[in-house]
């Protein structure tokens, strides 16, 4: 198929997207579901009216930094501390038990090798955090005691990704040093954290008071933009999750007197490119390879 305009393109998702919105809402169910379903429709796979999708997923990759960017925000490390520990023994159980039961339905069921079934688990075991916390926030539950607790076991979950990029290549055979690459990636991600609280602390508040103070909205917002796709393209440099940067810089920004400014410019254009990233997700969806399948 030809390649549209990216501005028709773009246009055509948002259309879609609005459609799509309405009829899920009309039968009371999650927006959300109306933006896959429609995703679905008008993908590659469907009935085609969307070709550019490098377009689509660098939208979508924006929505995402910005959805997590925005949680980083709602939630402070203080909210975080307090349900830590059923956050992470919880998703440490959550993780291994959805391991072992892909492994064994892998095995024994579908009759897989074992480090195919293995691979299974651990794809099954990680949920998405950009649908969860969507839901969360349509149902306005992102402050309660379970909706808190469900974000500490997604956090781990990204964090655990970053294990699991390591253990795939031992499954395969192309990684021999195990301990290395695994203390270097439990390196960068600590460099990172150690990086955000200083620019957080002495820096970040600095140029936002700056920007501020020249009481340019556009400024601000851009200034903001600017600072969650960076720390997005920083962890992605380092190989790490651009969740993980996103949400580390709201968490920052949190501790600042900068929040509620930051929330309220940034919350317009994080629904929009998050709606693109729900549709994106939909246009990846193969309905053919799901019947046979």
């Amino acid at each position: 198929m030809n390649q549209l305009d990216p501005v028709v393109t773009i246009a055509i998702l948002l259309a879609t997207a609005l459609v799509g919105g309405m009829i899920a809402h009309r039968l009371r169910q999650p927006i959300i579901l109306g933006y896959l379903v429609i995703g679905v429709a008008v993908g590659p796979h469907a009935l085609g009216l969307i070709g550019d999708l490098e377009l689509v997923e660098a939208a979508a990759t924006i929505g995402v930094a910005l959805l997590m960017f925005t949680l980083g925000l709602e939630i402070s490390i203080a909210q975080l501390r307090e349900v830590g520990k059923i956050g992470i023994w919880g998703g440490i159980t959550q993780i291994a038990a959805t391991l072992a039961l892909g492994i064994i339905a892998g095995y024994f069921l579908f009759r897989w090798p074992l480090l195919q079934a293995g691979l299974f688990g651990l794809i099954i075991s990680l949920s998405s955090t950009a649908v969860c916390l969507k839901i969360l926030m349509e149902r306005g539950e992102l402050a309660s005691v379970h909706g808190r607790i469900m974000i500490a076991i997604l956090i781990l979950q990204d964090i655990g990704v970053v294990v699991m990029m390591v253990v795939i290549p031992l499954m395969g055979g192309m990684t021999e040093n195990i301990p290395l690459t695994l203390a270097i990636a439990v390196g960068k991600a600590l460099l990172f954290i150690g990086l955000s609280i200083i620019l957080g602390r002495w820096v970040l508040p600095w140029l936002l008071g700056s920007v501020g103070g020249v009481r340019a909205r556009e400024l601000f917002l851009l200034t903001v933009l600017v600072l969650c796709l960076g720390a997005a393209v920083g962890t992605q440099i380092l190989g790490l999750s651009i969740v993980f940067g996103a949400f580390l810089l709201g968490l920052v920004l949190h501790e600042t007197r900068f929040v509620h400014q930051a929330l309220a410019e940034i919350t317009p254009l994080r629904d929009i490119f998050a709606t693109l990233f729900f549709i994106s997700l939909g246009m990846l969806l193969n309905p053919f390879f799901l019947v046979n399948n």
